[in-house]
């Protein structure tokens, strides 16, 4: 909740002076006048109006492709929409508004662009986004040697370091820098405007907020004097509000009562004023109508009442029980709807609480696997005596295995959320069954089992579907047969059942000897958590997801996964799916090995928080014959991609102080060239959702398959090289 100040002082100001601010500009087409008068429509609370007349020039500057009076149109917009509450339309604009301008590089606009979108945020207690577009706007103001254009700036700024909830957090003394600073400037460029009465304002409180009781005095009476001699009742309002809390904070209650009193007097003749206009005008009207055929009108009155009065006693007594009937009617609706409306927002904000937390126990746990997995895979490569390797894959194994359980989780939420996307990528089906198997080694040996993969070798090497959906069922029906199978065999086989031009259907099966599912509990295996407990001496407990996300991500698929088993003899998981064939070449290892030489010798910077991150991808660099350095912030990112050239940028998304996303935006406000590519744990749905918006060229899941690293490397590379050439 803002603090009493921030509500009753700030508020009284904010509506003119910190927001919709517009330069007028002239032009031959009349259009530009009509977008004018949509402003000062905004700026006499006719926002339905202003709307509706911003809306037809809009659609009229992008006929004609005016971009100027198309970015005017969409600050009117962002405006009337801030007034009228409607907080999204209101950004969508704003932020249309400020890239028009950037594009026209009109100096002066981007200016008051940054400035309403400061204002917008402010509304939100976001101050630190806040101020960010206040100091941008000030720099602006500053470079192009606007001491005019800085006036705004500096107040804002000045206001947002006494905005704070918690009186500990806001810093008077900077805030009296930045507002003596506007209130010098004002007063040199902005004579007998509001803006000099505003400062003032604020500073009666700043002054004494800083025990400057006798400056906080002095501007009390210079604002007073000031609104006055203006008439510019808000700002009189404002100071009055100001002195009546600064007395109450001192215990002095008579004057904070006194105060009190004439901000209310002077609240309501604002708010008076305008409707005693109407009225007299009204009254005035229809005086000299009303007044000759007051006497005549009286008579025929009377005798009407008297003949009717008798007859619509009864009619007025049932209309009047019918309107209580309906009145009780409509309260008992309110309630209800009150009531749903509270459920429908608990469940709401329950869902974006879950939603949340899985993305950041997303971050959080595969950040640590990231590190875990690539060293065990990295060391595995080493030359290492027969111990260690037997160490290092029990390591790669488990790390793996916490990694599948991770995707089942997150993959569930997913489809709880109705958000699971079925992706079109190139793959290689049969890499991705060995990598699977190879992975599964360590549990294969330790339960003395054998694994068999079967494949059609008719089938294409390069196919096109989703990849990660593909390794998560193999993952999990491989897991659950090795947990309900020792000293036994698993099958694994992949046929071609039917090829067309441009498609081809597969049939896929996973078959175990192990302990089998009795008939009566086939039907639960399915089912989110159910776990049917092994009855073999060696056995992986799990999370009781494995078969049910298999299930549910087969049906997405546009499948269905089948079952035969009998207890004692093993059991038999099978579907089928169908692909398009890819237009790639079918050597994939060929294929890799020529996207690997096509960016080796490349330089990469590497930006991540995380010391062992830094370390580990380095190595995997190294191994692919590709130079990097590394920093752990965006910040020294940006230092050092300003005075040295690099090829592409790792970038982590999830860093303190400036994120990954920040980061990238300020790279691309001085180089457009570098490739950037997300080297992120977080969840593929919160970076597919903005990759665009922050103008990244890809991205790569922690932990990743070699080759899909490479791949994205070389795409994001060979783009921009396409691009500067």
């Amino acid at each position: 909740m803002k603090k009493i100040y921030y509500n009753l002082v700030f508020l009284l100001i904010s509506i003119v002076t910190t927001h919709a601010q517009q330069e007028s500009e002239t032009s031959i087409d009349p259009m530009y006048k009509e977008i004018e008068s949509a402003f000062e429509l905004c700026q006499r609370n006719k926002y339905g109006e202003a709307i509706e007349i911003s809306t037809k020039v809009l659609e009229y500057s992008i006929e004609v492709n005016d971009d100027n009076l198309r970015a005017r149109a969409y600050n009117v917009l962002g405006n009337a929409h801030y007034f009228v509450n409607n907080d999204s339309l209101s950004f969508h604009y704003l932020f249309k508004a400020k890239d028009l301008y950037i594009k026209l590089k009109d100096t002066s606009k981007i200016i008051l662009a940054y400035s309403n979108l400061g204002v917008n945020y402010r509304v939100y207690d976001d101050f630190s986004t806040s101020s960010s577009f206040f100091k941008k706007s000030l720099e602006l103001a500053e470079k192009s040697n606007s001491p005019k254009q800085s006036v705004y700036p500096l107040f804002n700024i000045g206001l947002n370091f006494v905005g704070q909830d918690d009186d500990k957090d806001n810093d008077y003394e900077q805030s009296l820098i930045y507002l003596s600073k506007a209130e010098g400037l004002a007063e040199r460029y902005y004579e007998g405007e509001a803006i000099i009465g505003e400062i003032s304002q604020i500073l009666i409180f700043v002054h004494y907020k800083l025990g400057n009781y006798k400056k906080s005095t002095e501007y009390y009476n210079k604002t007073i004097a000031f609104s006055k001699k203006y008439n510019y009742l808000n700002v009189l309002a404002g100071a009055h509000s100001t002195v009546s809390i600064i007395n109450a904070e001192d215990k002095n209650f008579e004057k904070a009562y006194a105060a009190l009193n004439e901000y209310v007097t002077v609240k309501d003749s604002v708010s008076s004023i305008e409707q005693y206009e109407k009225a007299k005008q009204v009254e005035a009207d229809n005086f000299l109508k009303e007044n000759g055929l007051k006497l005549k009108l009286k008579e025929k009155e009377n005798a009407i009442q008297e003949a009717v009065i008798t007859e619509t006693r009864g009619y007025n007594i049932i209309l009047g029980l019918f309107v209580l009937v309906l009145l009780l009617l409509a309260f008992l609706l309110y309630i209800k709807v009150k009531e749903l409306k509270r459920a429908k927002e608990r469940a709401e904000n329950l869902s974006k609480v879950k939603s949340d937390f899985y993305s950041e126990i997303s971050h959080e746990l595969r950040t640590p696997l990231y590190a875990v997995i690539e060293l065990s895979n990295l060391l595995l490569r080493e030359d290492v005596n027969v111990r260690h390797r037997e160490y290092l894959e029990s390591l790669q194994f488990s790390g793996n295995h916490l990694l599948s359980l991770v995707n089942n989780v997150l993959e569930l939420n997913k489809v709880e959320s109705g958000t699971m996307k079925i992706q079109q990528l190139d793959f290689d089906l049969k890499n991705i069954l060995a990598n699977i198997i190879e992975s599964l080694e360590f549990a294969l040996r330790d339960s003395n089992n054998t694994i068999h993969l079967v494949y059609d070798n008719s089938i294409p090497d390069v196919l096109v579907g989703d990849s990660l959906k593909i390794s998560q069922i193999f993952i999990n029906l491989i897991s659950n047969a090795v947990k309900f199978t020792n000293n036994g065999r698993i099958t694994v086989t992949i046929k071609k059942l039917e090829e067309l031009e441009d498609d081809i259907k597969l049939y896929f099966e996973v078959a175990d000897t192990g302990v089998g599912i009795p008939k009566e509990k086939q039907h639960q295996v399915f089912e989110d958590f159910y776990q049917e407990h092994a009855k073999v001496e060696k056995s992986y407990k799990g999370t009781g997801l494995g078969l049910s996300i298999v299930k549910r991500v087969v049906t997405a698929m546009g499948s269905k996964v089948q079952l035969e088993s009998e207890e004692g003899k093993g059991s038999t998981f099978f579907f089928e799916l169908s692909f398009k064939k890819s237009q790639k070449n079918n050597n994939v290892v060929e294929l890799y090995s020529l996207l690997q030489k096509e960016i080796e010798g490349s330089n990469i910077l590497i930006v991540d928080d995380n010391r062992i991150n830094r370390l580990v991808t380095k190595r995997v660099l190294g191994h692919l014959n590709i130079e990097s350095e590394a920093v752990e912030s965006g910040r020294k990112a940006i230092d050092l991609v300003k005075v040295k050239a690099f090829d592409c940028i790792l970038m982590d998304l999830h860093m303190p102080g400036l994120n990954g996303y920040e980061t990238t935006e300020q790279i691309r406000e001085f180089n457009k060239d570098i490739p950037i590519v997300a080297l992120t744990a977080a969840s593929s749905e919160e970076v597919e959702f903005k990759i665009e918006k922050y103008e990244l060229d890809g991205y790569v899941l922690k932990p990743f398959i070699t080759s899909d690293f490479v791949e994205a490397l070389n795409k994001a590379i060979k783009k921009h090289r396409r691009a500067t050439a």
